[in-house]
């Protein structure tokens, strides 16, 4: 289950590290993602490779302001995120946010992996076989029953 969850609206599950699970619920509001900012630094000073899976299935569009300052961060911690994230995964099921997400990613293309899917498990599947192509060692089995993933 999630850990010292930082708001309601960003639930933050690292139980599966170096898998990182973000879930977004309900509006996120300026204060809960500044909150988020802070822990997500955290994870990024580790100075450990990991991958983030982003599951957005149960929120509608972020606020522009909200969408802006996360933007601001990713620019200011660029380098860092260049250098710990293997890759992001991002389950969305709304089409308008999936066709934004495709558009920012067209526009600001990144040098790390990244997938965009409406399916919970097909981005569990690629986060895990991101870690295993990275040489470390991931918590495979955890992951697979986590997800209910049949074990490949």
């Amino acid at each position: 289950m999630p850990n010292d969850t930082p708001s309601p609206s960003l639930l933050v599950d690292d139980s599966l590290w170096p898998l990182l699970i973000v879930q977004l619920r309900g509006v996120v509001s300026l204060a809960h993602l500044e909150e988020y900012l802070v822990r997500r630094l955290t994870y990024l000073r580790r100075q450990e490779k990991h991958v983030v899976l982003f599951d957005m299935r149960h929120t509608p569009m972020l606020p522009s302001e909200v969408r802006q300052r996360h933007s601001e961060w990713l620019k200011q911690h660029a380098a860092l995120i260049e250098t710990r994230v293997l890759g992001h995964a991002l389950v969305v099921t709304s089409p308008l946010l999936r066709l934004m997400l495709s558009t920012f990613h067209k526009v600001r293309p990144r040098n790390g992996r990244h997938l965009v899917t409406p399916h919970l498990n097909d981005a569990a599947r690629w986060c895990l076989g991101v870690l295993e192509e990275s040489g470390g060692n991931p918590p495979t089995q955890r992951i697979e029953a986590h997800f209910c993933l049949t074990p490949h």
